[in-house]
């Protein structure tokens, strides 16, 4: 996907001036195609976003993702000022692929966005981030608990979606059903405990998991 769009565009059509002195400081071959993918992906996902609302797609290089102080990325339209309190955004990556995701903050909230690759995951990795009572849930479900990897990415995705409370995967308490639904809360916080909706879907070799803080 990034290959195809850099041959129709050109890197110079995809990022903006200041986004291409990032792009020329990154010396390591992945860590540039990681950080032009989740670019893409999330300027993909703003432009898309932006039809939704009935509007003109923007350029590529109107778009520009930054990120912020805590390292969490922001956007900037040109000539669209109000949609940058109005949308938010969270982008992943894996491997050279991004996944980013957008949500309309007044009538959904913020977003978070994790993808790893499909694999094994041990259980004494995770429980290194689990809480004491997410432990005693998971032993008591068995076979019906979530595995491991959607535990571990769920914990990111809502981590990021409620970036404003916490900044540890700790703080992340998730609760799930045997259906496999699954909600998260930030400990400590007084947030209710469904106010983090967490989804799973695979595509391909990966897992993604999306949340919406609310």
């Amino acid at each position: 996907m990034v290959d195809r769009a850099v041959a129709r565009l050109g890197v110079e059509g995809i990022l903006t001036e200041s986004e291409r002195a990032v792009l020329s400081e990154l010396l390591v071959e992945r860590r540039r195609g990681d950080w032009l993918a989740g670019r893409l992906a999330a300027k993909r996902g703003l432009r898309a976003a932006c039809r939704r609302r009935g509007e003109a797609a923007p350029t590529y290089t109107t778009i520009e993702i930054r990120n912020n102080t805590r390292g969490a990325p922001r956007f900037a339209i040109a000539g669209r000022p109000d949609l940058d309190e109005r949308l938010d955004i969270s982008i992943a990556h894996c491997n050279g692929t991004a996944v980013a995701a957008v949500a309309d903050r007044v009538a959904s909230g913020t977003v978070g966005v994790d993808v790893e690759v499909t694999k094994p995951l041990s259980i004494d990795l995770l429980k290194r981030v689990l809480r004491p009572e997410e432990i005693a849930h998971l032993d008591s479900l068995s076979d019906a608990a979530p595995t491991p990897l959607e535990l571990w990415t769920a914990k990111e995705a809502a981590m990021k979606a409620a970036r404003h409370l916490c900044d540890a995967l700790r703080d992340v308490e998730l609760s799930w059903k045997p259906s496999r639904s699954m909600h998260a809360r930030i400990a400590g916080t007084g947030l209710p405990a469904h106010s983090i909706l967490v989804r799973h879907r695979t595509s391909g070799p990966y897992t993604i998991a999306l949340a919406i803080c609310r």
